[in-house]
């Protein structure tokens, strides 16, 4: 027997036994898994979800289902029922039988008018318009009441300004109705551009199978899209794509695990779970939030002064293997925290971690830099072109929803490689940085481990930037300075004191705005505590921000970066402290030369004068 559920599906059809798709996702309440065998009689789960508790297999369900398990109790209010099909091209297959026929046939056993229910409904008590299909009916395919049921659904969330949720099973041609089904993918395209001027939240969930015109049309135009475990989704149906394979498929090709690991759907989650993160979203999304965070609020939290430990130390303690990472204090400050993934094109790169939650009550999205970057390509903690890909998703995400937008940076640089060059790294980060300096929403950058040259600094553009106290901030590695500076790699300490690297150096620089303390010995001695110094150090900045409007935002943005290395009144102190410091060393110099020259004794050093001669010379 194959390897996976797909294999095994396919291996029965190919082996002509007669199963159809209808007789696997429709069967009714079965006594043993079809995957697993195990016994499912007596299995609540499998009762109440179609899930089978052994092997997580999850079997069709209904659109009337689907409405029951996700929306709240007596919640839901079905929309546009009365609309069907009037057989357009009057069509009839050479077996005899008329269109109209079939979805007689159809309405009588699913007891639907057409393969789509839509209606308001409420999740975890928050408002949602819902759209869901139905593959027993007419295999959920896209005609032109499906195309016209959906227009409506978006349109009405557009009108009220509620979130759409699209639960997708089915979606391909519906070949009854020739060109006209096709021109449905238009249809509801456009009318999901519509409503998502409202900048109302879209969320899709791709079920099995989810393939076709709804899957190449509204539905991968969703803020967020969700995929149960193992459901086969794609373009064309998978017999399709395998005669047009020279080679073997992969065995997980064509499923939700693959589209995940290429970046095109944000999360996985099984259907036993599924309302409680559409609820979770939906709040952190909704356009009615209210800020719980303020500037008085910000006033009464002052932050404890850190201790600083020294250059070296500070390096040490910025690169420790048990420092903690973008994903602990993400996970460790937020409430309702979802993390989603993928640059929607062909990679998830999990040198990015992202997601949306709450901090303390206000709606944040959070794009963290990742350590270390356990990829094939052994990134060793550098970033690639797809993750700023990734990243700009989600921060366009954070401007469409006006989310206050957190970026936590530790990273050692753009990877200096080839096939980083190739694949247009220069771009990437110049496209990023463009894209936070006019980002119409708040920002704060938090240098949380080692800030590594152009891909620390293309996700700090920020209208306040942070560093952890035994952070590090630098144009180049230590290394890489010290080899250029001294010749040397090994004198990592002297390059160190030369690039102002610290946290204290780069607060005296204007680079940042304010230093994080840290647990005494670094933040990994204590994660609770450092979460706690960071928590706080995110609510009092954003408490500053969120209230401000949007221009003024963007507009003392761009005046911040404006006056980086501008010729101030600091910069001529630190440049008059360079000159003195100069002097000092041309003076012990010549005096050193002098001293060789004559006795110690007969050598006067009047304060601040250099040493006179024997001859009375200066």
């Amino acid at each position: 027997m194959a390897k996976n559920l797909v294999q095994y599906l396919v291996y029965l059809l190919d082996k002509g036994r007669g199963l159809r798709w209808q007789q696997v996702y429709l069967s009714p309440l079965r006594q043993h898994c079809l995957l697993c065998g195990h016994d499912l009689s007596q299995e609540p789960i499998y009762q109440r979800y179609r899930v089978c508790p052994n092997c997580r297999f999850h079997y069709s369900l209904t659109a009337r289902n689907r409405i029951e398990l996700l929306v709240d109790e007596g919640s839901f209010r079905e929309t546009n029922h009365s609309i069907v099909s009037l057989d357009p091209l009057s069509f009839s297959s050479r077996r005899g039988r008329s269109y109209k026929k079939r979805l007689s046939e159809d309405q009588d056993r699913t007891g639907l008018t057409e393969a789509v229910v839509t209606g308001r409904c409420r999740i975890g008590g928050e408002k949602a318009v819902m759209a869901v299909l139905d593959f027993g009916f007419m295999g959920g395919s896209m005609g032109s009441v499906v195309g016209e049921k959906i227009a409506l659904a978006f349109e009405l969330a557009r009108k009220k300004e509620l979130p759409m949720i699209a639960i997708v099973t089915g979606g391909g041609a519906r070949i009854q109705e020739g060109v006209l089904s096709l021109m449905q993918m238009a249809k509801t395209v456009s009318a999901a551009n519509r409503m998502q001027e409202k900048a109302v939240p879209f969320i899709t969930v791709l079920a099995n199978p989810s393939t076709g015109e709804a899957y190449a049309s509204f539905a991968n135009l969703a803020d967020v899209i969700i995929a149960e475990p193992n459901a086969l989704m794609g373009l064309v149906p998978i017999r399709t794509l395998k005669e047009m394979s020279k080679h073997p498929l992969p065995s997980d090709a064509h499923t939700a695990e693959a589209h995940l690991r290429n970046g095109l759907v944000d999360l996985l989650v099984d259907r036993e779970y599924l309302h409680e993160y559409l609820g979770a979203l939906l709040r952190v999304l909704k356009p009615d939030r209210d800020h719980t965070l303020n500037k008085k609020k910000s006033n009464s939290m002052p932050l404890e002064l850190p201790t600083y430990e020294g250059v070296s130390e500070a390096i040490e303690l910025a690169r420790h293997p048990l420092r903690p990472t973008a994903r602990d204090y993400t996970e460790g400050i937020l409430d309702d925290f979802t993390e989603l993934h993928g640059d929607r094109a062909s990679n998830d790169d999990p040198a990015i971690v992202a997601g949306l939650g709450s901090l303390e009550g206000e709606s944040v999205m959070v794009v963290g830099q990742q350590r270390p970057v356990a990829t094939p390509r052994d990134g060793d903690g550098h970033m690639f072109p797809e993750g700023f890909r990734k990243a700009r998703r989600f921060m366009g995400l954070a401007a469409k929803f006006h989310l206050p937008l957190i970026t936590f940076i530790d990273t050692r640089g753009a990877y200096p490689g080839l096939e980083a060059e190739e694949q247009g790294i220069g771009n990437s980060i110049a496209s990023t940085l463009s894209l936070m300096a006019d980002l119409p929403t708040p920002i704060i950058a938090v240098i949380i481990g080692e800030g590594g040259s152009e891909g620390a600094l293309a996700m700090s553009v920020a209208d306040r930037i942070l560093m952890q106290e035994n952070a590090i901030f630098s144009p180049m590695s230590p290394e890489r300075a010290a080899a250029r500076l001294y010749g040397d790699s090994a004198k990592v300490r002297e390059a160190a004191r030369v690039l102002k690297l610290t946290s204290q150096d780069c607060l005296e620089l204007g680079i940042v705005d304010g230093v994080v303390p840290e647990p005494p010995g670094g933040a990994h001695t204590d994660l609770e505590a450092s979460k706690g110094f960071l928590k706080r150090a995110l609510q009092r900045e954003l408490g500053y921000l969120v209230d401000r409007s949007t221009k003024k935002l963007v507009k003392e943005r761009r005046k911040k970066f404006r006056r980086m290395g501008e010729f101030s009144t600091y910069f001529k102190e630190a440049l008059q402290q360079e000159i003195t410091l100069l002097q000092n060393i041309l003076l012990s110099g010549l005096r050193r030369r002098r001293a060789r020259r004559q006795p110690a004794e007969e050598v006067e050093e009047p304060s601040g004068q250099p040493a006179a001669s024997a001859e009375g010379d200066s």
